[in-house]
Order: structure tokens, then C-alpha cells, then sequence
């Protein structure tokens, strides 16, 4: 039974928040919910630092501001609720991560991985690899309408199965394939380099699609 979700997004305004849908989540759920906000930097505005500075200040102190209010209100009706304003550094946003954790679940709203490539964490799948939690973007939470509840547990087993065989029989073989094929420098390498990539975003996304449906957080169950 899951009690913590730790709810995570860059952010610069209130106005592009998606907190408001985590916590309605949280709230229907019965869920304890943490947020971290994340001020996002970018280092390549070197000749502009004044001016940069500036605006990461403006941000922290927006960003900031609406967390409080945000923090005030839920205690006003008696929900749980820890948050943390971050700036955006690789080192900062994992070591925040790890203060939130154990959570059960992570969710995300908007998230750039630019400053996270620096710690080898490129998309979501390589951030729940580091820090052993399944993490799924928000928007995900939205039923498919067609769907029928057989289809869905056809397709979550398939693709769950095929997500498994990926790490555990793909993976482990992949320095030699990378001698072998992806890494000799012909067009069949960098051909098979793109479909492997494609095939397993395609696995993997379709897996977490299905996932929340399994863990309680399918937003359809909110109308009933």
C-alpha cells in the first residue's frame, strides 16, 4: 500500500505549476505528499551572469512565495505536505531527492535533464534507476478512453515483460554489442543504434502508461 508521493518539476512561475493536479492526487489518494520545486539554471548564459542572477532570484523568491501559500492552505485543511525549493544543479536536485526518500512513487510535471546529464541521468527511466522508485510523468495519469480493463492488463503484462527481458537479457550484453555493431563507426552501427533506442523508449513508455493504473493513481477512479 503506497503512503508517499514525492512530487517534482522545474519551475519558474505558478502559472506553468502542475502541483495543484499532484495534490488532488494526494488528496484523493490518501497519500502523504512531498514537492520539490526546482529553480532551473543554465550555465551556457555565461555572458549574460548579472542578468541571469537576477532572474534565478526572482524566480527562488516567486517560487518560494506560492510554496508557502500552497504549504498554508493544505495545513488549513489538515493535509500533509513538505516541500523544498532547489536550485536547479545536478548535485543539489539529487541530494533534495534523496531527503524526500522513501517515497513510493515519484510524479513529475515539466523536468529538463539538462543539468541532471551531468550525473548520467538522461530521462525518467535512468532517474528511477538512481534512486529505486518508480517515477512517471503527471500527464501519464490520464485514462485512454478506448481502453477496456482486460486491454490494459494485456498490455501492461506485455509490456512490463518485455520492459523486464530489456534489463535483464538486453543490458548485461551491451559492451559486447557495442564492440561488435554500435560502436564501429558504419551506417548499419548508428541505424541499429536508433532503432534499439526507439524500440526501447517505445517498451518502456508504454509500461509506465499502464503503471499508475496498477498503483492506485489512475485519475479515472477520481470520478467515482
Amino acid at each position: 500500500m503506497m503512503k508517499e508521493l514525492l512530487f517534482i518539476e522545474n519551475l519558474m512561475n505558478e502559472k506553468n505549476s502542475q502541483l495543484n493536479e499532484a495534490i488532488g492526487m494526494a488528496s484523493t489518494k490518501g497519500l502523504r505528499l512531498s514537492a520539490l520545486l526546482i529553480i532551473p539554471l543554465h550555465p551556457e548564459l555565461s555572458d549574460w551572469v548579472e542578468v541571469h542572477e537576477k532572474q534565478i532570484q526572482e524566480a527562488e523568491e516567486r517560487v518560494t512565495a506560492y510554496g508557502q501559500r500552497m504549504a498554508s492552505e493544505l495545513e488549513a485543511k489538515g493535509q500533509d505536505f513538505r516541500w523544498q525549493v532547489v536550485k536547479g544543479t545536478g548535485d543539489a536536485i539529487m541530494q533534495a531527492i534523496d531527503e524526500f526518500m522513501p517515497a513510493d512513487i515519484i510524479l513529475t510535471g515539466k523536468l529538463d535533464f539538462e543539468t541532471l546529464a551531468l550525473k548520467g541521468i538522461n530521462n525518467l527511466e535512468e532517474l528511477s534507476g538512481q534512486v529505486h522508485c518508480p517515477v512517471l510523468p503527471l500527464e501519464r495519469l490520464t485514462v485512454a478512453e478506448t481502453a477496456t480493463p482486460k486491454n490494459n492488463l494485456w498490455r501492461f503484462a506485455l509490456f512490463g515483460g518485455l520492459s523486464a527481458a530489456s534489463y535483464f537479457l538486453f543490458f548485461p550484453q551491451i559492451n559486447r554489442l557495442n564492440h561488435v555493431l554500435f560502436m564501429k563507426g558504419t551506417v548499419l552501427g548508428g541505424i541499429a543504434v536508433m532503432v534499439v533506442v526507439g524500440l526501447h523508449a517505445y517498451i518502456y513508455g508504454s509500461f509506465t502508461e499502464y503503471l499508475p493504473r496498477f498503483m492506485g493513481l489512475d485519475k479515472g477512479d477520481q470520478s467515482h
